[in-house]
């Protein structure tokens, strides 16, 4: 796999950054009812635009990492940075439940809030999988 990164700080271990985008992406596509629901949409432009919001959304929330950072190590400029993360995930979420083909209004950066949302449900499920894991204890 090519990594998108450039001049990660040693801290930053690329596997693991690799890996949680990667979750953030999958629940995207999850969340927009699989890959091949995707044909149906005609946006399979979106693909390159989930991943690098995944990784920016990752960065921010998980690495604490500034936009300018971000905006360096992936090669985006900081104004992707600053729409991926200014995105509301509600927003997509309204649409997603409106329907894409509804005519719903769309999210400023669709692919950045897509993200979030994404990101937001991966934590409400750790959450609950830790807080199953409380009361077996």
């Amino acid at each position: 796999m090519v990594t998108i990164l450039r001049d990660i700080s040693p801290k930053i271990q690329e596997a693991e950054l690799d890996k949680r985008a990667m979750s953030v992406f999958m629940k995207v596509l999850e969340i927009l009812g699989g890959p091949r629901r995707l044909f149906e949409y005609r946006n399979l432009t979106w693909l390159p635009s989930i991943m690098e919001a995944s990784y920016v959304v990752v960065l921010a929330s998980d690495y604490s990492k500034s936009r300018d950072e971000i905006a360096s190590k992936l090669g985006l400029s900081k104004a992707t940075v600053t729409n991926i993360l200014r995105a509301n995930p509600d927003e997509a979420e309204s649409v997603i439940r409106e329907g894409f083909l509804a005519g719903a209004k769309r999210p400023r950066h669709m692919a950045g809030a897509l993200a979030k949302l994404a990101y937001r449900e991966l934590k409400r499920e750790a959450g609950n999988k830790d807080h199953g894991r409380e009361m077996e204890q």
